[in-house]
């Protein structure tokens, strides 16, 4: 859009000059691909050329141990095809854990990396997500971490594409096949972005799990060598305190999600009446 070519222009000058110390490569695009499709063919093609990817955006600030903890990770975890992802970012839960990572169910897009193995899994179709989501119950209450965070939801709005989401479907694809995500036991990413410039999501809705103090994650002192779990399972420990973190959620957004949840079962109630009289 014309109103947005010098923020382009002054943004591409940046990424130019960081490029040339860095001896990088920049791919430009002549056109806006929009955000799912950016991050899917830059991660798509950076896997086939390289088995691996980090993945990053604009408005992170990254602990000077980010890069130090996803090369360990990728190179421990690269054969291991229970594991689909490493975070960067950790909401504010602090886990007390003898070990410096530990494994959830549960993707990341603020800070990441995964290999060309595990990528393979990544699909742009969720129909028949919906599908099986509208009639095992348990499986989605189980995908919506037993009722914390409503990612049906959202798995419905980008299939109507009224958000232009990748993570859900990465979320839904390593959900239903089981993957798992090493985190690091202290957030290495702050998260910004929220101003009310943001594409997505502004200041006044920004979720509590991303509300952590640039400081407090900078002084963490990160050095060394990653010492890693010795099994490769969910720590329930760690999955239920982010749950519990999850539920707590902002007037304004405790009545969208009472909202979302009486629609669903609307549609839920109005699919069983319509087969009962096809049958």
């Amino acid at each position: 859009m014309p109103e947005h070519e010098l923020g382009v222009l002054a943004a591409r000058q940046v990424v130019d000059e960081f490029a040339a110390k860095l001896n990088a490569k920049v791919v430009k695009r002549e056109q806006n691909m929009g955000l799912a499709r950016s991050v899917v063919s830059g991660v798509t093609d950076l896997c086939e050329r390289y088995g691996r990817v980090i993945v990053l955006e604009d408005d992170f600030i990254l602990h000077p141990f980010f890069l130090d903890f996803m090369l360990q990770s990728l190179d421990r975890y690269e054969n291991d095809d229970q594991v689909a992802q490493v975070a960067g970012y950790l909401p504010p839960i602090y886990p007390k854990i003898e070990t410096d990572s530990f494994f959830l169910p549960l993707t990341t897009s603020c800070g990441w990396a995964t290999w060309q193995r595990a990528w393979k899994l990544f699909s742009w179709e969720i129909d028949s997500a919906l599908q099986i989501l509208d009639t095992d119950l348990q499986m989605r209450f189980h995908f919506d971490l037993d009722g914390a965070y409503h990612f049906s939801d959202m798995l419905r709005l980008a299939t109507d594409s009224k958000v232009d989401s990748w993570g859900i479907r990465w979320r839904w694809r390593t959900f239903y096949h089981r993957k798992l995500t090493l985190y690091p036991r202290r957030s290495l990413v702050w998260v910004g972005g929220f101003d009310n410039l943001a594409t997505h999501t502004k200041s006044e809705e920004v979720p509590k799990f991303y509300d952590q103090p640039l400081a407090l994650i900078l002084e963490n002192n990160w050095k060394g060598s990653v010492s890693f779990p010795g099994t490769v399972q969910t720590d329930e420990i760690v999955f239920n305190r982010l749950k519990k973190l999850l539920r707590h959620k902002p007037p304004r957004v405790l009545l969208r999600s009472v909202i979302h949840i009486l629609i669903r079962w609307a549609k839920y109630f109005k699919h069983l009446i319509r087969n009962s009289f096809i049958r």
